[in-house]
């Protein structure tokens, strides 16, 4: 919270300090809400002068003083406007199932996810001799629960629940596996065909190949930290000139909105909130009684937000506009992302993997991010090791610790930090399994030259114990509103079941749902 009071201070102390008619207010420094920092020195004028008709005008007229208006906007817009376009730039998220699973993309687990929903469809795989068809659903779980109340997911004033805002879930699901179901038949169709009392009909299963947990131990580029908004408010507080020299910019394109609006037709609806606002701000004042006086101001000020609105539909993006030209936000983006860079990422992540006729794993992994020198790329670590879930069978050839797991790569942005059209990945990952793997047999299989059936829990060992090294190329390419197409080739040593060098193809289509999520949300208050 003490972060977001100074983002808050320093939006309204810039802005302010920006028009030279107005002076900075003396609690912009020690405001704790926005409305509070944006009014601050007309809230001090009435509370000095609580009798004076002009002090009061000059707090509830807000055409008279367009600039306090904006400014309590402003600290939101602009801040909004920012992380919606750096969201979509960051390389740090992981969106779809992680390696080493069936449809993969990635050799490497990123150290972040996205603050509300991911989906992603994958083809292909990197360490399995089986490829498959995955849809991957990933979620924030503090991000779903503020997008169901309809409160925003990511705004200035969002600290995020304590402990949610640090655990994302996902599920993977495999398209490509096939069941078959029994069926009885009522007689052949036509005199040709024997009889036949039962028929195999093929379904699709749609299985939950994967289940993740991930849990965020520190995660400096989440928007909702205090380590983010620090470097945001040491962003825009390196920005004070680009600021004052826009801000004739701003009152030109704004001024004459408001004092239309207070002029319009819509006057009447105005002017009656006014009369039913003044005598209770007029007396919290005369009572010397600050408190009161803002709770009565920042409920009149919302009031007039909602009608600004309602009567104005481009009202918002108008603001947006006039923020944007205001903060220079490509630059307040590069800035803020410079100033969170060279902090390191830490992320626990659990996966519970179903592979197709192979035993359950059990999966544990620590994922460590860093951007190298502040350079414009990721760097990934992560350590894994790998269980065999449920009961192993008595006299079994395997263990319970089926295998570790090392890897890396490096994330490059191909273009500027914000717009870049495309991102290369180079990865590398090494396992190192302590027995051939494990492969279940089913129950329709004879014993070989028989038409005896073999028993339910009936394995073999396939492929062999050692070293599996594998290296990949992938470049993203990262369309418009958070859609990304990652394209893959990797060579491997061997694969987990066949001990043969091995080339793959990969590709899929991923997709941060947090670019829509005001949507979801509605309008910050």
């Amino acid at each position: 919270m003490k972060a977001a009071r100074l983002v808050w201070a320093t939006t309204a102390a810039l802005l302010m300090a920006s028009v030279q008619a107005l002076p900075q207010t003396v609690s912009s420094t020690n405001c704790s809400t926005r409305v509070q920092c944006a009014y601050g020195q007309q809230l001090q004028d009435l509370l000095a002068h609580p009798a004076s008709s002009d002090a009061l005008d000059a707090l509830i007229a807000v055409e008279r003083v367009p600039a306090s208006f904006v400014t309590a906007l402003a600290a939101d817009s602009a801040f909004d406007n920012v992380v919606n376009a750096w969201e979509q730039a960051r390389v740090d998220k992981q969106t779809g199932v992680t390696a080493p699973s069936s449809g993969t993309t990635d050799l490497v687990s990123r150290p972040s996810t996205s603050e509300l929903l991911g989906l992603a469809v994958q083809l292909g795989a990197l360490t399995q001799t089986v490829s498959g068809n995955t849809a991957t659903f990933q979620g924030n779980a503090d991000g779903i629960y503020r997008a169901l109340v309809k409160v925003p997911v990511v705004c200035l004033v969002c600290s995020g629940t304590p402990v949610l805002k640090n655990l994302n879930l996902s599920a993977s699901f495999d398209l490509s596996q096939q069941t078959f179901k029994s069926i009885n038949t009522s007689g052949p169709a036509n005199p040709s065909t024997p009889a036949v009392t039962t028929v195999q009909l093929p379904e699709s299963s749609r299985q939950l190949s994967v289940f993740t947990a991930r849990y965020d131990i520190y995660n400096p580029l989440d928007p909702r930290s205090k380590q983010f908004k620090q470097a945001w408010a040491t962003a825009y507080t390196g920005h004070q000139a680009d600021l004052q020299s826009a801000a004739k910019d701003l009152l030109d394109s704004l001024g004459p909105v408001l004092d239309g609006f207070a002029k319009n037709p819509e006057r009447k609806e105005y002017q009656a909130l006014q009369d039913k606002y003044r005598e209770v701000i007029k007396q919290a004042a005369a009572k010397n009684d600050s408190k009161a006086l803002i709770n009565a101001f920042e409920e009149y000020f919302n009031k007039v937000v909602q009608l600004v609105r309602a009567k104005m539909p481009d009202f918002d993006q108008k603001v947006s506009l006039a923020v944007v030209a205001l903060a220079r936000y490509s630059q307040l983006n590069y800035q803020v992302v410079q100033e969170a860079r060279g902090k390191p990422q830490f992320t626990f992540e659990y996966s519970y993997h179903r592979p197709p006729s192979q035993p359950d794993t059990h999966d544990f992994r620590l994922v460590f991010g860093l951007n190298p020198a502040h350079g414009s790329g990721l760097l990934t670590l992560n350590a894994a090791g790998t269980l065999y879930g449920g009961s192993i069978p008595a006299g079994a050839g395997y263990g319970r610790f089926r295998d570790f797991q090392i890897s890396g790569q490096f994330d490059r942005p191909l273009g500027d930090d914000i717009n870049h059209p495309a991102t290369l990945s180079l990865a590398g990952y090494v396992q190192y399994q302590f027995d051939p793997s494990v492969l279940n047999i089913g129950t329709s299989n004879l014993v070989p030259g028989t038409n005896i059936a073999l028993p339910g829990n009936a394995q073999v060992l396939l492929g062999t114990k050692g070293t599996l090294a594998i290296v990949q190329g992938k470049v993203t390419f990262n369309l418009k509103s958070g859609v990304n197409i990652p394209i893959g080739v990797s060579w491997a040593n061997k694969t987990d079941l066949l001990n043969a060098t091995d080339v793959r193809g990969n590709i899929g289509i991923t997709y941060d749902f947090a670019s829509i999520g005001q949507l979801l949300t509605g309008h910050s208050q």
